[in-house]
Protein backbone atom coordinates (compact mmCIF):
# COMPACT_ATOMS: atom_id res chain seq x y z
CA UNK A 1 0.00 0.00 0.00
CA UNK A 2 2.98 2.43 0.29
CA UNK A 3 2.00 4.01 4.32
CA UNK A 4 4.08 6.85 4.38
CA UNK A 5 5.27 7.35 0.88
CA UNK A 6 4.55 10.71 -0.61
CA UNK A 7 2.96 9.00 -3.62
CA UNK A 8 1.67 5.53 -4.66
CA UNK A 9 3.65 5.87 -7.73
CA UNK A 10 6.26 5.08 -5.22
CA UNK A 11 5.24 1.74 -4.25
CA UNK A 12 7.22 -0.99 -5.60
CA UNK A 13 4.04 -2.63 -7.13
CA UNK A 14 3.57 0.63 -9.69
CA UNK A 15 7.19 0.97 -9.99
CA UNK A 16 7.27 -3.03 -11.30
CA UNK A 17 4.20 -2.56 -13.54
CA UNK A 18 6.01 0.78 -14.80
CA UNK A 19 8.53 -1.08 -15.80
CA UNK A 20 6.57 -4.10 -17.36
CA UNK A 21 4.28 -1.65 -19.23
CA UNK A 22 1.62 -3.06 -17.46
CA UNK A 23 -2.00 -2.59 -15.99
CA UNK A 24 -2.45 -3.36 -12.02
CA UNK A 25 -4.62 -3.76 -9.24
CA UNK A 26 -3.75 -2.87 -5.66
CA UNK A 27 -5.98 -4.88 -2.93
CA UNK A 28 -3.04 -3.78 -0.12
CA UNK A 29 -4.92 -2.85 3.03
CA UNK A 30 -2.87 -1.18 6.28
CA UNK A 31 -2.01 -3.37 8.78
CA UNK A 32 -3.74 -6.58 6.84
CA UNK A 33 -3.44 -9.95 8.86
CA UNK A 34 -2.27 -12.65 6.72
CA UNK A 35 -5.61 -13.59 6.69
CA UNK A 36 -7.16 -10.53 5.18
CA UNK A 37 -4.14 -10.88 3.00
CA UNK A 38 -5.73 -14.24 2.04
CA UNK A 39 -8.91 -12.36 1.17
CA UNK A 40 -7.07 -9.96 -1.01
CA UNK A 41 -5.82 -13.07 -3.11
CA UNK A 42 -9.08 -14.57 -3.22
CA UNK A 43 -10.20 -11.65 -4.96
CA UNK A 44 -6.88 -11.03 -7.28
CA UNK A 45 -7.33 -14.59 -8.70
CA UNK A 46 -10.32 -14.21 -10.20
CA UNK A 47 -9.20 -11.10 -12.17
CA UNK A 48 -7.05 -14.01 -13.92
CA UNK A 49 -3.57 -11.56 -14.03
CA UNK A 50 -0.74 -12.73 -15.61
CA UNK A 51 1.10 -12.02 -12.34
CA UNK A 52 0.21 -11.96 -8.24
CA UNK A 53 3.11 -10.12 -6.24
CA UNK A 54 2.40 -11.48 -2.10
CA UNK A 55 3.59 -9.13 0.74
CA UNK A 56 3.44 -11.71 3.59
CA UNK A 57 3.30 -10.01 7.03
CA UNK A 58 3.72 -10.40 11.00
CA UNK A 59 2.42 -13.39 12.55
CA UNK A 60 1.09 -12.33 15.36
CA UNK A 61 -1.68 -9.91 13.19
CA UNK A 62 -5.65 -11.44 13.29
CA UNK A 63 -8.23 -9.81 11.70
CA UNK A 64 -12.21 -8.31 13.35
CA UNK A 65 -14.78 -6.52 11.82
CA UNK A 66 -14.59 -2.84 12.10
CA UNK A 67 -18.05 -1.79 12.62
CA UNK A 68 -16.82 2.22 12.35
CA UNK A 69 -15.76 1.42 9.04
CA UNK A 70 -17.87 -1.64 7.74
CA UNK A 71 -14.76 -4.03 6.88
CA UNK A 72 -12.12 -6.43 8.51
CA UNK A 73 -9.27 -4.81 10.11
CA UNK A 74 -6.32 -6.07 10.90
CA UNK A 75 -4.98 -6.00 14.73
CA UNK A 76 -2.05 -7.46 16.87
CA UNK A 77 -3.29 -9.25 20.17
CA UNK A 78 -3.47 -7.14 23.25
CA UNK A 79 -0.12 -8.77 24.79
CA UNK A 80 1.81 -8.66 21.69
CA UNK A 81 1.16 -4.65 21.62
CA UNK A 82 1.76 -4.43 25.66
CA UNK A 83 4.81 -6.24 24.83
CA UNK A 84 6.38 -4.33 22.31
CA UNK A 85 4.31 -1.03 22.40
CA UNK A 86 8.08 0.95 21.74
CA UNK A 87 6.72 -0.55 18.39
CA UNK A 88 3.16 -0.82 17.93
CA UNK A 89 2.17 2.65 19.88
CA UNK A 90 -0.42 3.85 17.17
CA UNK A 91 -1.91 0.26 16.60
CA UNK A 92 -5.58 0.30 17.75
CA UNK A 93 -6.98 -3.00 20.39
CA UNK A 94 -9.67 -5.27 18.89
CA UNK A 95 -11.68 -3.80 22.04
CA UNK A 96 -11.64 0.07 19.49
CA UNK A 97 -13.14 -1.31 16.90
CA UNK A 98 -15.95 -4.25 18.00
CA UNK A 99 -18.43 -2.06 18.53
CA UNK A 100 -20.43 -3.94 21.30
CA UNK A 101 -21.84 -2.81 24.50
CA UNK A 102 -20.28 -5.50 26.59
CA UNK A 103 -17.03 -4.39 25.75
CA UNK A 104 -16.65 -2.89 29.46
CA UNK A 105 -18.01 -6.45 31.24
CA UNK A 106 -15.78 -8.45 33.08
CA UNK A 107 -16.31 -11.47 31.67
CA UNK A 108 -16.05 -10.16 27.79
CA UNK A 109 -12.46 -8.47 28.74
CA UNK A 110 -11.39 -11.36 30.24
CA UNK A 111 -12.41 -14.06 27.01
CA UNK A 112 -10.28 -11.13 24.71
CA UNK A 113 -7.66 -11.55 26.78
CA UNK A 114 -7.44 -15.18 27.29
CA UNK A 115 -7.63 -15.36 23.27
CA UNK A 116 -4.50 -12.85 23.42
CA UNK A 117 -2.64 -15.10 25.58
CA UNK A 118 -3.76 -18.32 23.77
CA UNK A 119 -2.38 -17.02 20.46
CA UNK A 120 0.66 -15.25 22.20
CA UNK A 121 1.69 -17.97 24.30
CA UNK A 122 3.27 -20.27 21.69
CA UNK A 123 5.29 -19.13 19.14
CA UNK A 124 5.19 -22.22 16.61
CA UNK A 125 1.39 -22.22 16.72
CA UNK A 126 0.86 -18.30 15.48
CA UNK A 127 4.14 -19.43 12.94
CA UNK A 128 1.50 -22.68 11.83
CA UNK A 129 -1.42 -20.32 11.80
CA UNK A 130 0.73 -17.82 9.24
CA UNK A 131 2.11 -21.09 7.19
CA UNK A 132 -1.51 -22.35 6.46
CA UNK A 133 -3.01 -18.94 5.27
CA UNK A 134 0.22 -18.21 2.62
CA UNK A 135 -0.26 -22.04 2.04
CA UNK A 136 -3.66 -21.35 0.46
CA UNK A 137 -2.36 -18.21 -0.68
CA UNK A 138 -0.11 -20.15 -3.17
CA UNK A 139 -2.07 -23.21 -3.61
CA UNK A 140 -5.04 -20.49 -5.19
CA UNK A 141 -2.44 -19.47 -7.58
CA UNK A 142 -1.39 -22.69 -8.61
CA UNK A 143 -4.80 -23.62 -8.96
CA UNK A 144 -5.57 -20.62 -11.57
CA UNK A 145 -2.18 -21.35 -13.18
CA UNK A 146 -0.97 -17.83 -12.20
CA UNK A 147 2.76 -16.90 -11.57
CA UNK A 148 3.87 -15.67 -8.42
CA UNK A 149 6.13 -14.01 -6.32
CA UNK A 150 6.46 -13.51 -2.83
CA UNK A 151 8.57 -11.00 -0.26
CA UNK A 152 8.37 -11.71 3.63
CA UNK A 153 8.21 -8.08 5.41
CA UNK A 154 9.54 -9.66 8.31
CA UNK A 155 12.86 -11.22 8.04
CA UNK A 156 12.25 -14.00 10.98
CA UNK A 157 9.71 -15.42 8.62
CA UNK A 158 11.74 -15.45 5.47
CA UNK A 159 12.95 -19.40 6.40
CA UNK A 160 9.14 -20.40 6.65
CA UNK A 161 8.16 -18.57 3.43
CA UNK A 162 11.36 -20.50 1.93
CA UNK A 163 10.27 -23.72 2.51
CA UNK A 164 6.28 -23.37 1.01
CA UNK A 165 7.54 -21.85 -2.41
CA UNK A 166 10.56 -21.34 -4.32
CA UNK A 167 9.12 -18.07 -5.87
CA UNK A 168 10.19 -15.26 -3.32
CA UNK A 169 13.04 -11.98 -3.37
CA UNK A 170 14.83 -11.55 -0.03
CA UNK A 171 14.14 -8.40 0.48
CA UNK A 172 12.11 -7.22 4.09
CA UNK A 173 10.89 -3.96 4.52
CA UNK A 174 10.88 -3.89 8.31
CA UNK A 175 15.23 -4.13 7.96
CA UNK A 176 15.23 -1.70 4.51
CA UNK A 177 13.33 1.13 6.59
CA UNK A 178 16.43 1.91 8.95
CA UNK A 179 18.57 2.27 6.22
CA UNK A 180 15.31 4.43 4.52
CA UNK A 181 12.45 5.36 6.24
CA UNK A 182 9.11 7.00 4.95
CA UNK A 183 8.33 10.45 6.00
CA UNK A 184 6.03 8.92 8.98
CA UNK A 185 9.38 7.82 9.97
CA UNK A 186 7.44 4.52 10.98
CA UNK A 187 7.63 2.39 7.30
CA UNK A 188 9.84 1.60 4.52
CA UNK A 189 10.93 4.74 2.01
CA UNK A 190 10.97 5.00 -1.73
CA UNK A 191 14.50 3.89 -2.30
CA UNK A 192 13.31 0.01 -0.54
CA UNK A 193 9.71 -0.32 -3.11
CA UNK A 194 12.64 0.58 -6.01
CA UNK A 195 15.04 -1.81 -4.45
CA UNK A 196 11.86 -4.44 -4.30
CA UNK A 197 10.95 -3.44 -7.52
CA UNK A 198 14.02 -4.39 -9.25
CA UNK A 199 14.09 -7.44 -7.91
CA UNK A 200 11.00 -8.44 -8.77
CA UNK A 201 11.94 -7.63 -12.42
CA UNK A 202 15.10 -9.38 -12.30
CA UNK A 203 12.86 -12.72 -11.03
CA UNK A 204 10.58 -12.46 -13.97
CA UNK A 205 13.53 -12.05 -16.18
CA UNK A 206 14.94 -15.25 -14.97
CA UNK A 207 11.61 -16.99 -15.78
CA UNK A 208 11.83 -16.27 -19.25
Amino acid sequence: MGEGLDSQDQTYSSLLAHKLNSDYKCFAQSGASEYLILNQVEKAVKLKPDLIVIGHTNEYRWKVWDFRQNHWQGFIVANHILKNKKYYRNWILSEQILGNKRKHEKQHQAAWHAAGMLYYSDEQIAQELWEGAVSKQILLCERYNIKHIHLACFPHLYPNLCELTDNHIPIHFDLEKHKDFANDNAHAGPASHLKAAEMLFEQLELWK
